[in-house]
C-alpha cells in the first residue's frame, strides 16, 4: 500500500494511543492524505490492537472499562467515564452468565454501562488507583 502524502500536511504524522488505556502507544501513524486533506490530530487510536501493558493485563485477567449508560456499550468507541479495572475471569463467572463469561474470555475486554458497573461493585474511577497507592 503506497502513502499518499498530504499536499497541505505532508506525511501527516500522529501519535498512537492505545484503544483501551488511552495511554500514548509509542508508535508514530503517517497518516498521509486523509478524506478532505484533514490534518491527522496529535494523538489518537488508529487500531485496536492492545498496547504491551494492556497485553499483559489480557492474560491476566478481563479489562472492563465504564461507559455512560446513554452509551451503546456495542458501539465502536462509546463514551468512557473513566473506570478502568482488570477483573479474574473466575471472578466474572460468579456473577455473570456462561454465554457471556465465554465471551469475555474470548475477547479478554468489554465495555461496562456505569449502572453495571455499579451493581458489580467496581470502583468508581479514581479509586482503583487510590487503592493501589496511586494517583
Amino acid at each position: 500500500m503506497a502513502l499518499r502524502p498530504s499536499p497541505q500536511h505532508g506525511l501527516n504524522p500522529s501519535m498512537g494511543v492505545c484503544y483501551y488505556c488511552h495511554r500514548p502507544s509509542n508508535e508514530i501513524i503517517l497518516a498521509g492524505r486523509l478524506p478532505g486533506d484533514q490534518e491527522a490530530p496529535r494523538q489518537a487510536v488508529w487500531h485496536a490492537h492492545p498496547c504491551p501493558d494492556c497485553e499483559d493485563h489480557m492474560k491476566q485477567g478481563i479489562i472492563l472499562i465504564s461507559v455512560s449508560d446513554s452509551a451503546d456499550p456495542t458501539e465502536d468507541n462509546p463514551y468512557r467515564t473513566g473506570g478502568w479495572v482488570v477483573v479474574r475471569a473466575e471472578a466474572l463467572a460468579r456473577v455473570l452468565d456462561e454465554a457471556t463469561t465465554a465471551k469475555l474470555l474470548r475477547t479478554r475486554w468489554s465495555f461496562v454501562p456505569d449502572a453495571a458497573w455499579a451493581m458489580l461493585g467496581l470502583p468508581a474511577p479514581g479509586e482503583a488507583a487510590e487503592a493501589q497507592g496511586g494517583a
